[in-house]
């Protein structure tokens, strides 16, 4: 037997090619049905994707739910109040002006005061490595204006402690080293607000801070 007549041997035949072909056929057309259907498109004739949990791939989330007629009636507190503070001030501008429909409202950003406005200032002597509290009795929404200076660096913590509550407070304002600041400042809720300075250097510091305001006091705790 000659070489050529042996490799002829080894090679399928026609019919084999077409059976192999028609096989190779089948089982794409048995993965497109059972697999990539239910994975890609979310067609699943078969079922077999729904079992072997291919349709969630494709499946489209639910929208959100809208909220309960009492979730949407449970409005907070403060929205409240301010809704009706703005209610009731739409009805004096019109009783006192007219009714305007360019004029919006905030009836929160005017907290009346009865008493008379106060200027307070207060020096504070820091010695090395120590600290001092400077604080005003303030309610909610009541403010001052305020300006503090320093002779050196110091650290500052501007906080505030609710009434009742002790070893608590809540910071507003914190530098590492600064000798001087202004600004205004509105309590968020009832108690003593103020300023802590550290005097972190090797000399003695004074800190002079004045307020201008409704505050009741200006006092060191």
């Amino acid at each position: 037997m000659t070489l050529p007549e042996t490799r002829n041997q080894n090679l399928p035949s026609t019919r084999q090619l077409l059976k192999a072909t028609g096989l190779s056929i089948v089982v794409a057309a048995l993965l497109l049905v059972t697999l990539v259907l239910p994975a890609e498109y979310g067609i699943d004739p078969t079922g077999i994707g729904h079992r072997l949990g291919l349709d969630v791939l494709t499946a489209v989330p639910e929208a959100a739910e809208p909220q309960s007629l009492t979730a949407q009636a449970a409005l907070p507190i403060a929205t409240s109040e301010a809704d009706a503070a703005n209610a009731a001030l739409a009805a004096r501008a019109e009783a006192a002006f007219g009714k305007s429909e360019s004029q919006t409202l905030d009836a929160g950003a005017v907290s009346a005061a009865t008493g008379p406005v106060r200027r307070d200032s207060m020096s504070v002597e820091l010695a090395p490595g120590k600290g001092a509290e400077v604080k005003s009795h303030l309610k909610t929404g009541e403010g001052l204006v305020f300006h503090w200076v320093a002779s050196g660096d110091v650290a500052v913590d501007m906080h505030g402690e609710r009434e009742g509550v002790k070893d608590a407070w809540t910071s507003y304002a914190v530098e590492t080293a600064q000798r001087e600041s202004s600004g205004t400042f509105v309590a968020p809720f009832d108690g003593s607000h103020g300023w802590y300075w550290k005097n972190n250097s090797a000399e003695p510091v004074t800190v002079e801070i004045e307020v201008v305001g409704f505050q009741p006091d200006l006092y060191r705790p």
